[in-house]
């Protein structure tokens, strides 16, 4: 598999947004090339941003996110 781009990453968190893909789906997408066993992403930028995708299911309590829709959109123009 090709590596994730800023992009792909900006596209996935659009498409939480949007209410197109579940956080859980964006944050298993993001897992699949931070849990590998040697990850093999060279653009730091692109890791990074991996590393918030993954936690983008993080509950606060059992019916609400520890991250906001503010902070996603923060993420993609930090991105």
């Amino acid at each position: 598999m090709n590596q994730p781009t800023i992009d792909e990453g900006i596209g996935k968190l659009k498409l939480v947004l949007g209410g197109e893909m579940t956080r859980e789906e964006a944050a298993e997408w993001a897992e699949f090339f931070v849990m590998c066993d040697i990850p093999a992403i060279e653009d730091e930028k692109v890791w990074d941003l991996l590393i918030i995708i993954s936690g983008i299911d993080i509950l606060y309590s059992p019916t609400s996110y520890l991250h906001s829709e503010e902070d996603i959109e923060e993420w993609i123009k930090e991105a």
